[in-house]
């Protein structure tokens, strides 16, 4: 049987630093009229960096993190397969 966390490297979930570089880009495309990935409330006026969150959570952004080993060896790990935390 396959596990799911056997091609991660490091923690089996985004690091501060990941979440806060993936948040502030996808603010940023989404600031200069990236299309949004997904279907937002329409009474609620939300910036961003709001929206960005809520795509990070509901794991609808085609990215991946590169985790670097100490030896040079890299792996490119999609984020839907990294844990998030809620409380972003």
């Amino acid at each position: 049987m396959s596990n799911d966390n056997e091609d991660i490297i490091g923690p089996p979930r985004l690091t501060v630093y990941e979440l806060a570089r993936i948040i502030g880009a996808r603010a940023a495309q989404i600031a200069y009229g990236a299309p949004i990935l997904i279907p937002l409330p329409s009474k609620k006026n939300l910036n961003e960096i709001e929206i960005a969150k809520m795509e990070l959570r509901a794991k609808v952004l085609p990215l991946t993190v590169q985790r670097w080993l100490s030896d040079g060896r890299h792996k490119n790990i999609p984020i839907w397969k990294l844990e998030i935390e809620e409380n972003i």
